[in-house]
């Protein structure tokens, strides 16, 4: 398996910096190192270049509002780049127990729709993000009273991990390709390089087969209620049935 040395070493051949069998100078690797990082940060912040999800769960404090999520914070772990969902699971029976999805609220419904913060309840019914960096604040509405041991299930974007110059470069398929070309293209413009108009199509080529396999599906919906004694817009009459 290619390692980030490795995916560095094609990129930089793609762009004629270095030739084939040449080892690539340690300090011109380190440069391309942190342009490779850069680029995966970057694909850290779109949905479609991120090729999976993951669930974590984390315990509420009875009378606890407010919690950080992020290394060292009360939900420590890796900060996500965006939470897709959120769930209070309840174990008042712990072999069979529920989950209920939260409703995440923007700053503007946790401005107007919630006026009074400080509500008590069973377990939290929705959830405002600030968003800050680098510890999210999530907020819950009501301020879980009872139960101790329900706990805040977590959706959220599962990064792609930053490189190491000796790092194995392990990703779905679809993946070395999108890199190594994209790379390329990043590199053309760090060393002052042509760019190949192959190596530019190949790359947003590359990009596209990667985030159409991730885009999420969508289905369609119809506002349309069947009803056998409304009306048939298709026939503009009553009891037509549909």
């Amino acid at each position: 398996m290619a390692t980030a040395l490795d995916l560095i070493s094609s990129s930089l051949r793609l762009i004629n910096v270095m030739a084939a069998g040449e080892a690539t100078p340690i300090d011109m690797a380190n440069d391309a190192l942190f342009v490779l990082n850069d680029m995966i940060d970057a694909w850290n912040a779109q949905r479609q270049a991120i090729y999976t999800t993951r669930s974590e769960d984390f315990p509420y404090v009875l009378d606890q509002q407010s919690y950080t999520m992020g290394p060292g914070g009360d939900f420590d772990t890796a900060r996500p780049a965006r939470i897709d969902g959120m769930s209070s699971v309840l174990l008042y029976n712990p072999d069979n127990p529920v989950e209920v999805p939260l409703t995440m609220y923007t700053v503007d419904e946790w401005q107007n729709q919630i006026p009074v913060k400080k509500v008590s309840g069973s377990f939290p019914l929705l959830c405002y993000d600030t968003g800050d960096y680098p510890l999210r604040v999530l907020n819950f509405w009501p301020i879980p009273t009872q139960q101790p041991g329900n706990v805040c299930r977590i959706y959220s974007w599962q990064a792609l991990a930053a490189q190491t110059l000796s790092a194995q470069v392990k990703f779905p398929p679809g993946y070395s390709e999108a890199f190594r070309y994209n790379l390329a293209v990043r590199l053309s413009a760090e060393f002052a390089q042509p760019l190949s108009p192959v190596v530019a199509d190949t790359a947003t080529k590359s990009l596209a087969v990667v985030k159409a396999m991730n885009a999420p599906e969508l289905n369609l919906r119809s506002d349309l209620v069947p009803d056998p004694s409304g009306w048939d817009y298709k026939s503009d009459m009553f009891g037509i049935g549909w």
